[in-house]
Formats: C-alpha cells, sequence, structure tokens
C-alpha cells in the first residue's frame, strides 16, 4: 500500500517577508561595519568634548606663529593674492577662501577715522589653518599660522572644521548609515524581537527624555 504525505509549503507572503527581513539584516550588518572606525571616532571625541571640564581631560590646543611676508610687488586682485600664496606654499587653490572687509569707522588718537579695507584670505585644515591679512599697496602680507595638537585635531574632525570635500562626504555618508541603521534596527526589532507597542513606549521615553534633558540648558 502506498501512503502520499502531503507537504505544505510556507505561504508566499510569509517567504517573502522572511526574505526581506534576511536581507535587512545582512544590510543592518554591513552598513554598522563599514561605519565602526567613524562611530569610535566621534564617540570618542564626543565624550571628550562633553567631559573635558569635569573629569580634567587636557583639552586640545593650538599654537599659533605669526610671520610677515614679503611680495615681488602688490598685488592687483585678492584673487591674484590668493594665487600667488597658493603657489608659494604649495597649496592648492581650492582649499583657500577669500573675502574683501569693507572700510569700516574706527577711532584712532581720540579722533573719528575711516580703517582701510583688507584682503583676509584663509586657508582651512584639520591639523593646520592660517589667514593672511593684506592691506592693498602694501608689500608685506600678515600670515598667522595655526598648528592643532592631536586633541584638537581630533575635535576639529568631529566637527568638521576646515574639512576638505572629501572628508564632509564621508561625514554625510556616516550620517545616513546612523539614520539607515536606526530605521532598520527598529523594523528588526519590531519584527524579532518583541510587541509593536513595547517598541513604540521604548522609541518614545527615549525620545521624551532627551528633550527633557536639553531643555534645561534652553
Amino acid at each position: 500500500m502506498m501512503t502520499l504525505t502531503e507537504t505544505r509549503s510556507e505561504p508566499r507572503p510569509n517567504r517573502r517577508k522572511g526574505a526581506f527581513l534576511r536581507n535587512l539584516r545582512r544590510f543592518h550588518a554591513w552598513v554598522g561595519l563599514s561605519g565602526a572606525a567613524f562611530g569610535l571616532l566621534f564617540g570618542l571625541t564626543g565624550f571628550l568634548m562633553s567631559h573635558r571640564s569635569v573629569m580634567k581631560i587636557e583639552a586640545g590646543a593650538v599654537e599659533e606663529h605669526k610671520v610677515q611676508i614679503e611680495l615681488d610687488r602688490p598685488p592687483a586682485s585678492i584673487e591674484e593674492l590668493a594665487s600667488g600664496l597658493a603657489a608659494r606654499f604649495q597649496v592648492p587653490l581650492s582649499r583657500l577662501r577669500w573675502r574683501v572687509q569693507a572700510p569700516r569707522p574706527a577711532r584712532f588718537g581720540g579722533q573719528q577715522v575711516t580703517a582701510a579695507p583688507q584682503w583676509m584670505v584663509m586657508v582651512s585644515g584639520h591639523a593646520h589653518f592660517a589667514r593672511a591679512t593684506y592691506l592693498p599697496g602694501n608689500r608685506t602680507v600678515d600670515l598667522e599660522r595655526s598648528d592643532a595638537n592631536l586633541v584638537e585635531t581630533l575635535e576639529r574632525l568631529h566637527k568638521s572644521d576646515g574639512g576638505q570635500a572629501g572628508w564632509i562626504l564621508l561625514v554625510d555618508c556616516f550620517a545616513g548609515g546612523l539614520v539607515f541603521l536606526t530605521l532598520s534596527g527598529t523594523l528588526l526589532w519590531t519584527r524579532l524581537a518583541g510587541p509593536r507597542l513595547l517598541s513604540v513606549g521604548l522609541a518614545l521615553s527615549g525620545g521624551l527624555a532627551a528633550v527633557l534633558i536639553a531643555s534645561r540648558a534652553w
């Protein structure tokens, strides 16, 4: 006698749901691993900035140097000045920013005078940054260079101070990854770890605690 055994296949919606959750877990793990270095950097620097005063952590320091540079001839425009400084110090022109400070009223010897316009050229960086100040018509430029120590450099990286386009793009990718990890982690938790009502309560409680603590400093 032959016996036929019935095989029950999993319903198609359940198979699709299971495949979606498996792929979501994979992407969640890959994104978290790719951003682990950035998470470590931002976590450590955030801890340093939050507890430096309480734990007496050595703060970042900046060493400043002031020099005067002689020019071959007065530049005709601020763009020419920026190009000359970039070539002299072998810095890409794209890293320089410049602006003209218009004449402004000032007092000199008890008299009301009008200060001369100034050309300001800045080069930004995480560890080294400088500012050049020039009075049109002069043959010299005042240069102020600042060198940050390791702690200050890490903090500037955290805040993207003086960041180049590549670093800003990486930070934006990390921020987008955090958004994805938050949303995917919440979805995975609600689908796999517990009831939805509990997940909503946890999320609202965390957000409410953040608002209440932050509001005390407003």
